[in-house]
């Protein structure tokens, strides 16, 4: 989730990048056509323990102290406390320019020198660094560089001192200057969306807390702004942007927002996993983690020595973020719905952080995908949990709709014994829900709404159509398997009709018993035709409901009401013509779909259509 995660990943693992015109030689050479050179597989080094050594010792006795052996992949030498020294020739053969540009791609190093040593044996000195001053850049870019002025013909020899608290990563690029102005526009382009990403979640979430008051919403906004802040930090544009001045914070910044990024990581989602009701104890280990962190993030500020605090925040964060996605895993084992979202944005993540190592060992080939796949992994973990938070919200309504459902039956029981005023009471609560407890889908008061104002608007505009679904021999399915099992068969139906069902239109109901009814706004007969088929042959073939481990086959029978646009339809006569359908298909044999198309009619040709479907229902009964 955050990026110190590639922080600890970088330090155990090496980067190797194919230089782009390159030989694998010592010496880099630069022709006309050159336009940026990895030239971090033509270093030499020396690990100068005592860190004692100046420039004029390594250039007098590097020939005997010089690694001599170039490496496969760019240096890594992970945390350490030493100084490091390295070299490599330029020779300008062809080149026509004579601006170049050297960039280290690892901009929390804390110090960078770089000796230009020229073929007269004079040498210039420039340094760059988070710990250094950023005006002394020869560049205000977030990346270390230095300018390295080689004329047609000439050649230099290039001493690197790398002195850092953190990770010696030692991967550096050699621009052709117009190259590499070109390449910083597309780049900052590039971050300027990714960053504008974070700050719209930040806004957008902090507006929806303001407005629910939910303390997910600003653990998750605290979340964004740690983590949006560290990794401004970690790729230097924090130090570019918004403290230039100030290279002792620039310096301990990134041990203090891994800590304090990971005490709002872990309280997040301590508080999105519920973790208190789903796993009482994991919950008191984040808090003891949480406590570690609090302590971490002073000790960042105030320690004397960087070096030791931002190598144990960076290894238990590394340990918290595992805890982290066990205890997505235990949560959504435990069937704790919110937990896919979260689990699935944790993926995310990591998918990109996989390809980006994966390029950077040379597997997958270096393309955008793969540059910015920490990026695109953690942009797509941002939204994916900003729509877990909305499900999770909506799972939590629907669990109240549920509460509420059940106060509403037992005050039902009460109704005798209670007072007209407690009764008024009932009627507002049972008129808050339009949800069906058993099934999740709306229930029938809310179609009987939906209808009316349906079947009024079709008078005006568009047709419509009416569905109604009854499950098939559904009192012998109750009296065979038990009243248990057949709500758990309404309930899958229900969650496959609305399945199939999609458009934002359409309305899904329970009508009463095992009969659901479906409103279709806007849906002439050829439409509404195939969409009952098509819920009628997938109940039949793909609807497997088991129930003790007994396969039982589910069909239903389904009658259609179709009403061309421009009737006048009274919602009665919608009913009556859907329900007479599903009859004729229940007497057909059940599992089919029959039709009927409602032309315009008054109150008076509703109340007898009705009239006779009693009288025929009576009839057949």
């Amino acid at each position: 989730m955050f990026k110190f995660l590639l922080l600890a990943a970088l330090a155990l693992c090496s980067v190797s990048t194919q230089a782009d015109g390159a030989s694998d030689s010592a010496t880099v050479v630069l022709t006309e056509g050159a336009g940026r050179l990895d030239i971090s597989r033509h270093l030499t080094y020396y690990e100068d323990v005592s860190s004692s050594l100046n420039i004029s010792d390594v250039i007098q006795r590097w020939p005997e102290i010089g690694s001599g052996q170039l490496p496969d992949e760019a240096y890594n030498f992970g945390f350490t406390d030493s100084a490091y020294w390295f070299h490599t020739r330029v020779e300008n053969r062809s080149s026509p320019n004579n601006r170049w540009v050297l960039e280290g791609l690892y901009p929390i190093i804390d110090e960078m020198e770089l000796f230009v040593v020229t073929e007269q044996g004079r040498f210039t000195r420039q340094i760059s660094g988070d710990s250094v001053p950023f005006t002394m850049r020869p560049r205000d870019h977030h990346n270390i560089n230095f300018e390295l002025m080689l004329p047609p013909g000439d050649s230099a020899d290039l001493y690197f001192r790398v002195k850092t608290s953190g990770a010696v990563q030692m991967r550096m690029l050699l621009w052709h200057s117009d190259v590499f102005a070109q390449a910083d526009h597309q780049e900052r382009f590039l971050l300027g969306l990714y960053n504008g990403l974070l700050v719209s979640m930040v806004i957008f979430n902090l507006l929806i807390f303001i407005s629910f008051r939910d303390t997910n919403y600003l653990w998750y906004v605290s979340y964004i702004l740690t983590y949006g802040t560290l990794q401004f930090t970690l790729n230097g544009l924090a130090f570019e942007h918004l403290w230039p001045e100030l290279p002792w914070w620039n310096n301990r910044a990134v041990a203090f927002l891994i800590a304090a990024g990971m005490f709002c990581v872990l309280g997040f989602s301590r508080s999105f996993l519920a973790l208190w009701e789903n796993a009482p104890l994991l919950n008191r280990v984040f808090k003891a983690f949480m406590a570690f962190f609090v302590v971490a993030g002073a000790a960042a500020l105030l320690s004397p020595e960087y070096g030791p605090v931002i190598r144990l925040n960076t290894f238990v964060a590394a340990v918290a973020v595992a805890l982290v996605i066990a205890a997505g895993g235990v949560c959504l084992y435990r069937r704790f719905r919110p937990a896919r979202y979260f689990m699935v944005a944790w993926t995310a993540l990591l998918s990109g952080m996989l390809l980006y190592t994966l390029k950077t060992f040379g597997v997958v080939p270096a393309n955008f995908v793969t540059e910015f796949g920490i990026q695109i992994g953690s942009a797509f973990e941002v939204i994916l949990l900003s729509i877990a938070l909305a499900d999770r919200l909506r799972h939590m309504n629907l669990k109240t709709q549920r509460m509420q459902q059940e106060m509403n039956e037992r005050l039902e029981s009460r109704v005798a014994e209670r007072t007209s005023e407690l009764e008024q009471v009932n009627r507002q609560l049972e008129a808050l829900s339009s949800t069906d407890g058993l099934t999740g889908v709306f229930n029938r008061r809310y179609f009987d709404t939906r209808l009316a104002e349906e079947t009024a608007r079709t008078r005006r505009q568009g047709p419509m159509a009416l569905i109604m679904i009854d499950v098939d021999h559904f009192k012998a399915f109750n009296d065979d398997f038990g009243h248990l099992a057949g709500d758990a068969c309404l309930r899958q139906l229900a969650d496959m009709l609305t399945a199939i069902v999609r458009r934002e239109t359409d309305i899904v109901t329970r009508y009463g018993g095992e009969e659901f009814a479906i409103i279709l706004p806007y849906t002439d007969a050829d439409g509404a035709r195939h969409l009952a088929e098509t819920l009628r042959s997938k109940v039949e073939g793909e609807m497997k409901f088991t129930w003790d481990g007994k396969a039982i086959p589910v069909t239903v029978s389904i009658g259609l009401a179709t009403i061309p646009s421009g009737s006048r339809v009274e919602p009665d006569e919608a009913i009556a013509a859907a329900d007479e359908a599903l009859y004729s298909s229940k007497q057909a044999g059940r599992n089919r779909v029959t039709e009927r198309q409602l032309a315009s009619s008054g109150p008076k040709a509703s109340g007898q259509a009705l009239t006779e479907l009693l009288a025929g229902r009576s009839g057949n009964e």
